[in-house]
């Protein structure tokens, strides 16, 4: 059985508690494996609280560390307790697997059908004849499918027939909490398979005998796939490494990865990396992209300022980049329109993006009376149902406030959270830029320019400027600080192709 690693912990020097990001201890793990920490010492699981916490023995010796990498090897009790469970399970349902177990049931009666229930012995399934089945409740069919499929009558005509004697409604879209529309039952009694509600529209199937969810629409118009919360359109399904999550015959297949390593600066999108490989994308055809150059980010040295695209600026003996002639050993170009940007680690230090609070909670529908039109049976049902439907409501109504309130609170921290955390990554950048490193960039130069001509980088005062020398008439000392050769001129600037001396 394979070791389980998934995400990374957090372990203290002399504590048993180890904290996991990423991780499910409670799926995962259990007391009396062994968990290998990140010092190389092997500990006892002594308990496992949550997914994201268990304890061990002894305390953790090693340094204190966040975001480690660790091991938790299974015992080889997993074989032997499957082994007796196995045959604890064969040898209580023999008698099943030889009768019921091959599908061989009697034809049932309207009073006892085929397939019933030990305390409701006329509700069940039943064969009425040749290729004909019925379900049946009270000892009536309800429902009975053949080559025509009928609800309400044992003699369908037409390919689905429902047939009704009562006065109410043949199918209605009403439902239990202000629902719209359901078929199935959670466990709860609230319908989920397929409801509208406060909540939205969900979907779902059957579990165990229980409607699971798969997916909603939620009343802030997000589509969720896998998971009932979210802040935005969200496609969820956990997995190994490496599983297939979302696929597109003869398209694109997404996989299951854990890695993340982007810059949470502004995108449109967001791709973590396969922690194995560390691949993010394999393409068989061309990827193609409108910019013009290849770039990697730099960092400024002190009192540098602002570079200006298509500027010629120096890079000192730190590796920065310096706008300052006497501080420069290299030289290169800003980019203007990059297709590519390498180095993108620059706000790797900043803590994650503070996580966007829950949608806001539903405040729950005050009782109503039947429709206009309703029988006086019915009024008088709901006569007598009122209080305890009143109760409910202010029950729901103090569970909504408290909830609304907590929201309130969790999404003023979240503007708080995000505008400081924005600030900190906007300080950042500021201390980096994009450099040409091959490629076509328009460039400043100062002074006359043809195709054709060598771009240097030459002083101007205490600053650096760019200057075209013709091709017959360079230096070797100038050549090495060449930024590149005019190739062209576009919109009466000097494009060239990105060299470094």
């Amino acid at each position: 059985m394979p070791w389980y690693r998934a995400g990374s912990v957090a372990v203290t020097n002399g504590s048993a508690i180890v904290t996991g990001a990423g991780t499910d201890f409670v799926g995962n793990t259990q007391a009396g494996e062994a968990f290998l920490g990140p010092d190389g010492r092997e500990y006892e699981i002594s308990g496992v609280q949550s997914a994201t916490q268990l304890t061990i023995i002894p305390a953790y010796q090693g340094a204190s560390a966040g975001g480690q990498a660790y091991g938790i090897q299974p015992t080889a009790s997993f074989a032997r307790d499957l082994a007796i469970l196995a045959a604890q399970l064969l040898n209580t349902f023999g008698a099943v697997r030889d009768g019921v177990g091959q599908g061989l049931f009697p034809d049932g009666s309207l009073a006892a059908p085929a397939m019933r229930f030990a305390a409701d012995q006329d509700t069940g399934l039943r064969r009425v004849a040749n290729n004909v089945l019925a379900l049946t409740t009270g000892g009536q069919d309800i429902l009975t499918a053949g080559t025509y499929v009928g609800i309400g009558t044992g003699s369908p005509l037409h390919k689905l027939h429902v047939n009704n004697s009562n006065n109410d409604p043949t199918f209605m879209l009403a439902g239990n909490n202000n629902n719209g529309l359901g078929v199935g039952v959670r466990a709860d009694g609230f319908p989920a398979i397929l409801s509208f509600s406060g909540s939205g529209m969900a979907f779902g199937g059957g579990l165990g005998g229980v409607a699971v969810e798969y997916g909603r629409f939620d009343n802030a118009g997000n589509m969720l796939i896998g998971t009932p919360f979210g802040t935005k359109h969200t496609v969820r399904k956990d997995g190994a490494e490496g599983s297939s999550v979302f696929e597109v015959y003869n398209g694109f297949t997404v996989f299951n990865s854990t890695g993340l390593g982007w810059n949470q600066a502004g995108a449109t999108v967001w791709l973590t990396k396969n922690i194995t490989t560390n691949r993010t994308i394999n393409a068989a055809g061309t990827i193609n992209a409108s910019g013009a150059d290849y770039a990697e980010y730099m960092f400024k040295s002190a009192g540098c300022g602002i570079i200006a695209k298509g500027d010629v600026c120096g890079v000192d003996q730190d590796g920065k980049l310096t706008k300052t002639w006497a501080d420069a050993v290299s030289f290169v170009i800003k980019s203007t329109d990059p297709s590519l940007v390498g180095g993108d680690t620059w706000g790797a230090h900043l803590p994650p993006k503070p996580d966007e609070p829950t949608p806001e909670p539903i405040a729950p529908v005050f009782p109503t009376s039947p429709f206009n039109g309703a029988d006086e049976a019915s009024l008088t049902a709901w006569q007598v149902a009122y209080p305890a439907l009143v109760a409910a409501y202010n029950a729901e109504q103090a569970v909504y406030q408290a909830e609304h309130a907590a929201w309130q609170q969790a999404t003023e921290a979240y503007a708080v959270a995000l505008a400081e955390w924005e600030q900190d990554l906007e300080a950042a950048r500021q201390c980096v830029d994009r450099i040409a490193f091959c490629g076509q960039v328009p460039c400043n130069v100062t002074g006359d320019f043809d195709v054709g001509d060598y771009i240097i980088a030459a002083a101007n005062g205490a600053g650096i400027k760019a200057i075209a020398v013709k091709p017959d008439a360079i230096t070797l000392p100038q050549y090495m600080r060449r930024i590149g050769k005019v190739w062209a001129i576009r919109d009466g600037r000097a494009w060239i192709d990105v060299q470094h001396g």
